[in-house]
């Protein structure tokens, strides 16, 4: 079977101290490791009656695992998880054995292993209330008989393992959704121990056999506490993606819900589930309910009753969600911004992930390459918008988590782009651009219709592609090729070592999506923010000035340049955007609208009001061909 490689969560922002250490020159790591789906790869001790595996993470959670680490050989970890005191479940058992996952690497060891139990969190594997030395860790699942079963007795206690390994990234983690005290780490030295939940990694790949822990019939948990915003049209109803957990002897077949709103319980919903759910296994469920009769944001509590027909046993049974109940539901269009650059030798992944979003999304998709890594390449831009990034490459959708443009956040860039196209925009947004005569500038113009009060920026930005040249400042730097063309994915072993683009310095290839100018000057938008009531709509307009510097100014193809807007609201937050190729010149700047055969669409005063007839002075018209025309009204 061919090597699958994944991407270390490199790109993860520094959200914790764990994060933030193995940030460090994030270009100069590797990005890849061993695939970590080793689902198959089972130990030896199977559970006899009364006994069962039990985790934070399930079976079906192995199906979506990384690894993690510093980035740095021969670093001991010490990481493990934490269980409550009277925990429903596993408060009156006995842990008879582990099961740990690791990531041993090609070529690697894994010394100093050790097994603990502590009621507090360990120094190290001395200072554990239990510990027991492993012989070694071997690359997969490793099952540990405890020399001594430990009582739980109802307490809180924490597990887990420690290792040196020669291999950077040896701890797995997996699933798609994080977890309170799923996944508890710390590197004697260099970093105090972190609760990773709320980053992005899952959860430890690790669990515990138990003997005589309480299982009920019909027990069906909320995997997640929080479930964000929630989109549905007035009067009509909304979908919600529920992560459920089933904790339940019983295969889960159907469940019953309620919704509270303002303090009040709705009557109860059921749901039939399209397949059961087996015992400790996962799901993602699509439920409805019902938008409210008019236009509103409301905080909601959504509640498992029960399972199968039965009172749900489980404590951990609601989700929180927000309900934005909306006039209508707008197509989004996701614009993502990449922090790339000729001078980085990781950023090719970069240059396919992108490639990959246009060819699956086309127009949906809204591609903003930021060469702002060196200032030798050739498309190096100086001004635009002060969107962060801690290293290269990455990217941000919609202003959102800083991620990997390749991989995503985790299974690839196309699964967060999917996610995020989902989300209904918060407003309409159409853009126009044309050229002047001389071919120095672009006068874009674009008109927006909120959904919601707020008050509204807009940026506009030029992407050119088909951008292409000769000498040093066109050369894109590749890593790729310490690694050979069949070891790399499909579409990244071009890079390798035998690949087409198989060179430590790539020549000839073509650039797209690339940021040539924006509304940004000395790190300020240029454009005027404007207040808009729900249904209202506004005018923007700005003039863009294409690149002077000849490099690139001979590269630009008329034909490859396009016009981008973003429509913020007043928190920052992306509503929508727009792109559109710039068309070319014609002397129509200022006429009368009676000399056209198309047909007025809308009127605007200069500063972006909308207008029902014309005033005095100078009106903005747009056409119903999509045109934008300055008018002079006598």
């Amino acid at each position: 079977m061919k090597k699958q490689f994944l991407l270390i969560c490199a790109m993860m922002m520094a959200m914790c101290s764990f994060a933030q250490v193995w940030q460090k020159n994030v270009s100069e790591f590797a990005p890849f490791k061993k695939s970590a789906v080793i689902k198959s790869n089972r130990a030896s001790i199977t559970p006899t009656e009364g006994q069962m595996w039990w985790g934070y993470m399930t079976d079906s959670d192995l199906n979506s695992s990384t690894t993690i680490g510093v980035g740095a050989a021969n670093t001991t970890y010490i990481t493990g998880i934490y269980v409550p005191a009277n925990h429903p479940m596993i408060g009156s058992s006995t842990i008879k054995a582990v099961r740990i996952y690791v990531s041993a690497g090609l070529g690697s060891t894994m010394s100093n292993a050790g097994v603990w139990i502590s009621k507090t969190k360990p120094a190290n594997l001395a200072a554990a209330d239990y510990s027991q030395s492993v012989a070694s860790l071997s690359n997969g699942a490793n099952d540990i008989e405890l020399t001594t079963p430990y009582v739980v007795n109802n307490e809180g206690f924490y597990i887990g393992y420690t290792v040196k390994s020669s291999n950077g990234y040896p701890i797995m983690c997996c699933g798609t959704q994080d977890a309170p005290n799923a996944f508890l780490i710390s590197v004697p030295g260099q970093m105090a121990w972190s609760d990773l939940n709320g980053n992005g990694f899952g959860k430890l790949a690790f669990q515990i056999l138990t003997e005589g822990a309480t299982v009920n019939e019909n027990s069906v948990d909320v995997a997640k506490e929080y479930l964000g915003n929630v989109y549905g049209q007035v009067d009509g109803v909304a979908k919600i993606n529920l992560p459920i957990l089933n904790n339940g002897s019983n295969p889960l077949k159907s469940i019953d819900y309620t919704i509270t709103t303002d303090g009040v319980v709705s009557d109860a919903f059921r749901f039939d589930l399209p397949s059961p759910i087996g015992f400790r296994e996962s799901a993602t469920i699509t439920l409805e309910v019902p938008a409210e009769g008019s236009q509103s944001i409301k905080a909601k509590t959504l509640t498992i009753t029960k399972a199968n027909g039965e009172t749900n046993a489980s404590n951990d049974n609601k989700a929180q969600f927000t309900l934005y109940s909306l006039p209508e539901l707008i197509d989004r269009n996701v614009v993502v911004e990449e922090f790339t650059g000729t001078g980085c030798g990781w950023c090719p992944r970069g240059l396919v992930g992108m490639e990959k979003l246009r060819q699956n999304f086309g127009d949906r998709f809204v591609g903003i390459g930021i060469h702002k890594y060196n200032t030798s390449d050739a498309m190096y831009i100086a001004n635009y918008a002060p969107v962060s990034f801690s290293g290269a490459p990455s990217c941000r959708i919609d202003r959102g988590e800083q991620i990997d443009p390749y991989y995503g956040s985790n299974n690839g860039i196309c699964d967060d782009f999917s996610a995020e196209m989902e989300i209904p925009a918060m407003g309409a947004l159409e853009v126009s651009g044309t050229f002047d005569e001389a071919f120095t500038k672009v006068n874009a113009t674009a008109n927006a219709k909120a959904l919601l009060d707020d008050t509204y920026s807009l940026e506009f930005a030029l992407v050119a592609d088909g951008l292409t040249g000769t000498g040093s400042a066109w050369n894109q730097a590749n890593y790729y090729t310490q690694y050979s063309a069949s070891d790399l994915p499909a579409d990244l072993s071009i890079f390798g070592t035998g690949g087409t683009y198989g060179k430590s310095s790539i020549t000839g290839w073509v650039f797209n999506d690339v940021a040539i100018a924006s509304s940004y000057t000395s790190g300020v938008n240029q454009v005027a923010k404007q207040t808009l009531a729900s249904g209202e709509s506004a005018y923007f307009d700005y003039t863009l000035t294409l690149p002077t510097k000849t490099t690139l100014k001979n590269a630009l193809q008329k034909d490859q340049i396009y016009v981008v807007a973003i429509l913020l609201d007043s928190k920052g937050n992306v509503v929508n955007a727009a792109k559109k190729k710039v068309a070319d010149y014609t002397p129509t700047a200022i006429q009368s609208v009676g000399n056209t055969n198309t047909a007025e669409a809308a009127r605007y005063t200069l500063d972006g009001r909308q207008i029902s007839a014309p005033q005095h002075g100078i009106n903005i018209v747009k056409m119903n061909d999509g045109s934008v025309r300055k008018v002079m009204v006598k």
